[in-house]
């Protein structure tokens, strides 16, 4: 029996593939015109002359979903707006008036138009989806549906009034009975259209057996045919509500997507790369192909890894459960459920893959800008990343709710009402975060620089959205709310461009010559100011344009080239030389390195001048 089944399916399969229905002339449905006919038998006259005119206006209907009229047209909106308004407003003012003949001819014309627009929201979802190529049990889904909608939309409520106002001489009674008639034909003529397009399907689409027939349901339920798996399926089915074929279906797969999936995503990474270098070699000239092959191939398909090959892992992992979903849940409402969060999953991959590659592009960028522009910042930089961040995270909250149909407007309504206790409840994450925008503007300091905040001092590691997170020198962390910083006193030893001071006192002993001790001085200086790490004037030139604001402006970048060395005071034991003057590196190592070569260079100045150093002596003198 299998091996039949499965010679069928091979020989017979291209057969099916393009194997259509026979389209025949379309047929008017037996039942749907009796049965409409019958319903309008009153106030229309009966006959074939009306099946006739039913029968073309379906043809014609029939022809349009052909040639994707619907698609071309849309529906008047606001004429439909306007004349329903105008509609519902008479009919509250004849209820206020307990004109109820009045109210119920507005009401027969309110259900009127609406039906017009429905029906022709119908055709044009009709004609969308035979674009789109979709199987036979959507079209028989929809028009099943809006069969039973105008089913549900009736005139047998109206019924009553007609019966006893259409003998009535009077304009209310006389339009009630109008309004009624025309209701009556109109959905009449609309059932019979939509029962002709169910009859005459195969005019619209044809059918084929990969697209109606040949899916996982078919495949299933060819498993559960084979005799020593029926009876467990049945058993299956009954208690677990899954057929042993869905399961099967499900495991297969589960093991391509687990056998493929690397695959997959090798192929898009390369396939995307190729676009890129593509677009790139198009920029440059012929020359440079191959440098671009060899230099940003490698490194270029790192970045794709990096920044998609995980998102689309989860992504193609999550379709594998998203189609075993739709095979082992039958029931369309737990469907519904369970779908809103798939989407939003998905759309919550794409926001990851779309954020990895944009943080690591503008990484990459700002690599190259950073090195290239000193000044340009690179907790700025983070600092948009990480807006960026939550303005997405908030988008994909936003999709979620209204997936799961929860009125965004109406959330936003009740923020209005309940924006002051939230803006009470976070003001300190408020005043943090205003105190993180006054820290990147005002450039206070930056990652990486040497700061000393009130009673601390350190490293700054990381400048966040609410705090600043500082290195100690004991290497602890110290996370500081940024309001505090921003309203602190900040003093940043890095902010210093050139100079890092030198700050010495010099004692020579009484019994050297001063003439010695003038003469060391002059030595000290001397090889101060040729000294190739120490700051000078004597390389600074200022133009005239900036004479005025030239000190200004060495301030504010961090500048000094002071140099003094002067014989300074008598001590208590010696006679004290300062020495005051700054390196050119502000670097902590380069610093200790040129103050200790300044050091023994001033030990050796000292012998070249017969000079010694001090040392705290006291000299008793005992009177007699």
């Amino acid at each position: 029996m299998r091996t039949k089944q499965i010679l069928f399916l091979f020989l017979f399969l291209p057969l099916f593939m393009f194997s259509q229905e026979n389209v025949n002339s379309p047929q008017a449905p037996e039942n749907s015109s009796t049965e409409n006919t019958k319903n309008i038998s009153e106030p229309l006259d009966s006959g074939e002359e009306k099946l006739n005119e039913q029968i073309e206006f379906a043809k014609n209907i029939l022809k349009n979903i052909n040639d994707e009229f619907y698609l071309s047209t849309n529906f008047n909106e606001i004429n439909y707006s306007s004349q329903i308004n105008y509609l519902e407003t008479k009919i509250d003012a004849n209820e206020r008036a307990n004109n109820e003949l009045a109210m119920v001819r507005d009401q027969i014309a309110v259900l009127k138009i609406k039906e017009e627009r429905f029906f022709y929201n119908t055709l044009k979802e009709l004609t969308n989806a035979k674009k789109l190529f979709k199987d036979k049990e959507y079209f028989e889904n929809v028009l099943n549906n809006n069969i039973e909608l105008l089913k549900q939309n009736s005139v047998d409520k109206f019924k009553t009034f007609y019966e006893s106002e259409k003998s009535s001489d009077n304009y209310i009674s006389n339009e009630l009975v109008k309004n009624y008639i025309k209701l009556q034909e109109q959905n009449s003529q609309q059932l019979f259209t939509l029962n002709y397009l169910k009859e005459n399907l195969s005019s619209i689409r044809v059918s084929n057996f990969f697209v109606d027939k040949f899916n996982l349901q078919y495949l299933s339920s060819i498993i559960d045919s084979y005799p020593v798996i029926s009876t467990l399926s049945d058993f299956s089915s009954y208690y677990l509500k899954v057929s042993i074929g869905d399961i099967v279906i499900v495991l297969a797969i589960l093991l391509i997507f687990k056998l493929f999936i690397a695959k997959i995503i090798h192929i898009l990474i390369t396939v995307l790369k190729y676009i890129i270098i593509k677009s790139k070699k198009n920029k440059k000239d012929e020359k440079d192909d191959e440098d671009i092959d060899e230099e940003e191939s490698l490194g270029l398909e790192t970045y794709l890894e990096e920044s998609i090959e995980k998102p689309l892992l989860i992504a193609l992992y999550t379709l594998s459960i998203h189609i075993s979903i739709y095979i082992l849940i039958k029931d369309p409402e737990l469907l519904n459920k369970i779908i809103p969060w798939l989407n939003t999953f998905y759309l919550g991959i794409t926001t990851w893959a779309v954020y990895s590659l944009l943080t690591n592009s503008i990484s990459n960028y700002a690599q190259h800008l950073v090195e290239t522009h000193p000044n340009v910042r690179r907790e700025m930089i983070v600092f948009i990343m990480r807006i960026i961040k939550i303005i997405l995270i908030l988008l994909v909250i936003l999709f979620l709710f209204t997936q799961l149909g929860i009125d965004i407007k109406a959330i936003a309504a009740s923020l209005g009402v309940g924006g002051i206790a939230i803006a009470l409840a976070s003001k300190d994450t408020l005043a943090n975060f205003f105190g993180s925008l006054s820290i990147m503007i005002d450039n206070s300091f930056s990652q990486g620089d040497w700061i000393v905040v009130n009673d601390i001092e350190g490293t700054v590691v990381d400048i966040r959205m609410r705090t600043t997170r500082i290195r100690t020198f004991d290497n602890a962390m110290i996370t500081v709310p940024n309001s505090e910083i921003a309203n602190a006193h900040i003093k940043n030893y890095t902010k210093r461009k050139i100079g890092r001071r030198i700050k010495m006192t010099l004692g020579a002993t009484y019994e050297n010559k001063i003439e010695d001790i003038v003469n060391l001085k002059h030595d000290i200086y001397e090889m101060l100011t040729n000294h190739p790490g120490i700051a000078t004037e004597k390389e600074h030139i200022v133009r005239k344009s900036k004479k005025f604001e030239g000190i200004s402006r060495d301030d504010l970048h961090g500048v000094k080239r002071n140099l003094m060395v002067y014989v300074d005071e008598y001590g208590a034991s010696s006679v004290n030389i300062m020495v005051y003057c700054f390196t050119r590196s502000p670097d902590w190592e380069d610093w200790l390195a040129v103050k200790e070569d300044v050091i023994v260079k001033i030990h050796k100045l000292f012998e070249k001048n017969n000079c010694d150093f001090a040392y705290p002596t006291q000299t008793l003198h005992l009177k007699k």
